[in-house]
């Protein structure tokens, strides 16, 4: 089985040949032909499951939210989910009874199956059907972008034991080259599998399976199993790492899978490092009913000293009764500490004037400064086209399409508007091991900026850091400044019908004209980056202690460029790297201060000052908070930051 790269987000869903690699070809418009009701999906069907039987896959709800095609691999193909062993051993013993899965509007699957496979690498070296059935099934011609949920069930019933190593879980479908059938649901991620005939000229390796990395979608594709279930039976799931500081308790979210058929509240208890403490309870206030993964807030304390402790959760009944569940346990691991660090996030997105679709972009960069404030850092990187006044190749990400975005530099690449904000939002509820505190100074007549970070640690390691100059404000009076625009009125490769079906927050860009003046945030200016290298260095970091670093940045050359800058809108960023994943772990982001042009001051009216004016020429009689501009006794003129 050979590999295939499909970035399978908003604007590009079309899989192409080149070479002997498949790369992602641009599609003009969100879903390709897919652009009636864009982002309005048809409600989701229930699932019509026996009492007992239980739904398996990349989620067990309903949810199905896009729609995808594998358009440039045409023909009578299948498409799958793998189900490991730790997946299927809740279900040892149970039965194989169907495959649920949602297809797009008029579509017709032919078939569905699952098979025993193996797979090395993400390489499946070996196939063995269970069972299948051909039966036909059609989802309702309907508005674009929806589809139906369909059950197809077995006429004999398979159980699954541990000589499963994995299964393989599909449907068979026709892929055209414009249409696209595959329902996926965006909020849970999974490998991706497409059965077709891919000759060796355009890379394959003829009719096979080949793996597709969805870049954040799950098929929504759901094995039915059906057995005698206990009526009280929960599984906690793992919960990884989190931070408490000592003396005090945290809520933290727990995910419980449950086999039975009620779910209204739990007993539990907490060991730290192997001593339990006492069993407590917890309502819920309502029944989940049966089946289902659902998540939970459960209370847990620091330890009584400062360090690293492996937290157990086991969960010892479910609605008052004894948890009939094999697996009861959980775990996670506690950082006890005398104050907890800030988590922030960095969002690294491939921007240009010359896309179409960026302003999206912007907006939701926008929205993630007001909603997170500065937890949330943003990058713009103006990559894609040479002539755009703020274009910056110090360093690449490999985006191959724009708008694009990396949160963390984890996990792929991901669409700013659609599928970043709910990342950003995970990525915040991560522990930070370390807080990362930067200042940047203006030097040699605002051509350079000396920039210093410290970084405080909970763990010791080899990590990197990285420094970047970003500027707010940029705009300009040339064509060159103009930002395209797709979702203007009559565009094209306007996604949207009326403005009134736009999303709020972009419905202004229905009336800018296929081009307009922007003005532009987060853009990258420089880096400690040369030609992809970065130049920083940062020393070994210690257990509960601080390092520090030094970086000088070179201000940008570019007439076009300089004459745009507001050295009052010029922040540094300090990136704290994972050195073996590349990954950022946290980050810090400051304003440039100390510039010739600008007089840091505080509150307060100089007896010389004769007038005071805002940066838009309003005059004011006081002070006001950012820059003043000050018309002097002597008859001079001074620019001044009030803080």
């Amino acid at each position: 089985m050979k590999k295939i790269l499909l970035s399978a987000f908003a604007m590009l869903l079309a899989v192409t040949a080149n070479a002997q690699n498949f790369t992602v070809e641009k599609l003009q418009s969100p879903l390709g032909v897919q652009t009636e009701a864009f982002g309005a999906h048809k409600a989701p069907a229930k699932a019509n499951l026996a009492a007992n039987q239980r739904l398996v896959g990349y989620f067990n709800t309903d949810d199905c939210d896009n729609y995808l095609g594998a358009t440039s691999i045409t023909g009578n193909n299948k498409v799958a989910i793998v189900l490991t062993a730790d997946d299927l051993v809740p279900y040892y013993g149970k039965k194989i009874v169907g495959v649920r899965f949602n297809l797009g509007q008029g579509e017709t699957s032919t078939g569905v199956f699952v098979e025993n496979v193996k797979i090395n690498n993400g390489t499946i070296t070996e196939n063995t059907a269970i069972v299948t059935s051909d039966k036909s099934v059609t989802s309702a011609a309907g508005a674009k972008n929806t589809g139906e949920w369909h059950e197809v069930m077995f006429d004999n019933k398979v159980e699954i034991n541990s000589s499963f190593e994995a299964l393989l879980v599909g449907y068979c479908y026709k892929q055209k080259s414009n249409n696209y059938p595959i329902g996926v649901n965006s909020k849970v991620d999974g490998p991706f599998y497409v059965f077709a005939n891919i000759p060796a000229s355009n890379g394959g390796n003829g009719e096979n399976w080949y793996q597709i990395n969805s870049d954040g979608y799950g098929l929504s594709i759901q094995l039915i199993v059906e057995g005698d279930f206990a009526p009280n039976a929960v599984q906690p799931l793992d919960f990884g790492k989190f931070m408490v500081v000592k003396g005090k308790s945290k809520n933290i979210a727990v995910s419980l899978f449950n086999l039975g058929s009620k779910l209204s509240s739990i007993d539990y208890t907490i060991a730290l490092d192997g001593k339990a403490g006492a069993e407590q309870h917890l309502d819920f206030g309502k029944d989940y009913g049966v089946g289902g993964t659902h998540t939970v807030e459960i209370p847990f304390a620091a330890d009584s000293k400062i360090g690293t402790s492996t937290v157990t959760l086991t969960v010892t009944k479910v609605n008052g009764v004894e948890n009939a569940n094999a697996t009861k346990t959980a775990t996670g691991t506690l950082y006890t500490v005398e104050r907890e660090f800030v988590k922030r996030s960095v969002v690294e997105e491939g921007t240009g004037t010359d896309c179409g679709y960026c302003p999206r972009g912007h907006v939701v960069m926008h929205n993630m400064h007001n909603l997170y404030g500065d937890q949330f850092i943003g990058i713009a990187l103006h990559q894609r086209s040479t002539t755009d006044p703020m274009y910056n190749n110090s360093y690449y990400l490999g985006f191959k399409n724009f708008p694009q975005c990396m949160v963390n530099r984890s996990n792929g690449f991901w669409d700013p508007y659609d599928q970043m904000p709910a990342v950003l939002k995970a990525s915040l509820n991560e522990i930070a091991l370390a807080e990362v505190t930067v200042a940047g100074t203006f030097a040699d007549e605002d051509t350079k900026v000396n920039a210093t970070a410290s970084v405080e640690s909970l763990v010791a390691g080899d990590y990197d850091i990285a420094f970047m100059l970003t500027a707010d404000g940029l705009t300009g009076k040339t064509t060159s400044w103009k930002q395209q625009n797709y979702f203007c009125k009559g565009h094209s490769g306007n996604p949207y019908r009326s403005k009134s079906s736009m999303p709020e927050d972009i419905q202004f860009l229905w009336d800018k004209g296929s081009s307009y003046y922007e003005t532009y945030n987060d853009v990258l200016i420089s880096s400690s980056y040369v030609s992809d290298k970065n130049k920083a260095t940062l020393p070994t970091l210690v257990a509960n202690g601080t390092v520090n670093s030094e970086y000088t940045l070179k201000m940008p050359t570019k007439t076009t460029l300089k004459k745009a800058l507001k050295l009052d809108q010029v922040y540094v960023v300090a990136l704290l790297l994972d050195k073996k994943t590349g990954a950022i772990v946290n980050a810090g982001r400051a304003r440039v201060t100390g510039s010739t042009g600008i007089e840091d001051v505080t509150n307060g009216t100089e007896a010389t000052v004769v007038a005071r004016y805002t940066v838009n020429g309003v005059q004011v009689s006081a002070p006001v908070k950012g820059v003043n501009i000050l018309k002097m006794s002597d008859g001079t003129t001074r620019k001044v930051l009030v803080k």
